[in-house]
């Protein structure tokens, strides 16, 4: 897998100019995508990646994930990301690529770690609404162009102030998206699909199970990214998922404690947990008493 750490060999690698700076670069994707390669295997970019996409067609790989959308929306990819693509076609919009350097020493470097949507999954991309859209591509637009014209002397201080925004913006538009995800399954809220999903899982307790179901297995099910999942149910309830799913297991252990003479390791065991102490102290931790004091409490 082709691995890139520059602008300049990322960019030769999808036939294009050298970057408009050494750090960063913006593109105009309908003056760009011509020149791409038609396909790509997979490969990883070690920067990082805004992309404001309109009119896609033809499939798009993020590391499991394949998504195909003909609606404006907003991608965001961290270094590390492994992308690859099929057939590729046509569409409009910006891309905004920059490296980790270049906010090394900018007050944006704290803050660029708090926004999870970086660690999305391109299933969880963010659509916006028309207003949005206009807002956000305003705010690229002066990115490129401060770039195109000042071409050997471009402020990053202004550059990297309109990538805040976008990024500011970008986090009450998730808010937004997050909250009509809710409002458009309120007869199946994610948190509810999370416990069913626990249910089949759990749908035999006389039966061993391999593992105790993680964030990541859960979130792969729902078809969401674990971030954006555990996005939604905190929004949704206070709760991580992770906490969903300790209370849902401590739940049946506590029903195996009554109703079964098993020994503690044994539903440990029965419910996927390879550590009887860990499973211990998970219970006590959600149920204030330990399995042992509980069987002693109520049977």
């Amino acid at each position: 897998m082709k691995v890139f750490e520059n602008l300049s060999a990322y960019n030769k690698y999808l036939n294009l100019s050298e970057p408009f700076h050494p750090l960063m670069d913006s593109r105009v994707c309908k003056q760009a995508i011509p020149n791409f390669p038609q396909s790509s295997k997979e490969i990883q970019v070690n920067m990082f990646k805004v992309s404001l996409k309109k009119n896609f067609s033809g499939d798009i790989k993020y590391g499991a994930n394949k998504y195909k959308t003909d609606n404006g929306l907003l991608l965001f990819s961290s270094p590390g990301q492994v992308v690859s693509w099929e057939s590729l076609t046509f569409w409009d919009g910006y891309a905004f690529v920059f490296h980790p350097d270049l906010i090394k020493k900018h007050p944006i470097a704290q803050k660029i770690s708090h926004y999870k949507y970086f660690s999305y999954e391109i299933s969880d991309a963010l659509f916006m609404t028309p207003e949005e859209e206009e807002t956000i591509t305003w705010l690229f637009t002066k990115i490129h162009l401060e770039l195109l014209n000042n071409t050997n002397n471009a402020n990053e201080d202004v550059i990297l102030s309109l990538l805040h925004v976008i990024l500011t913006y970008s986090e009450l538009y998730y808010e937004r998206q997050f909250k009509e995800n809710g409002s458009n399954t309120a007869s199946a809220s994610v948190s509810s699909k999370v416990k069913t999903l626990l249910q089949q899982y759990y749908n035999d307790l006389s039966v061993p199970v391999k593992s105790v179901p993680t964030v990541a297995s859960i979130a792969d099910e729902l078809n969401l990214s674990p971030n954006y999942l555990t996005d939604l149910i905190r929004l949704e309830t206070g709760k991580t998922t992770i906490n969903l799913i300790h209370e849902y297991v401590t739940e049946q252990a506590e029903i195996l404690l009554l109703q079964t003479d098993m020994n503690v390791s044994d539903i440990a065991y029965q419910l996927g947990f390879d550590n009887a102490s860990y499973f211990s102290r998970l219970f006590k931790k959600n149920k204030t008493y330990t399995p042992g004091e509980i069987r002693e409490k109520y049977r």
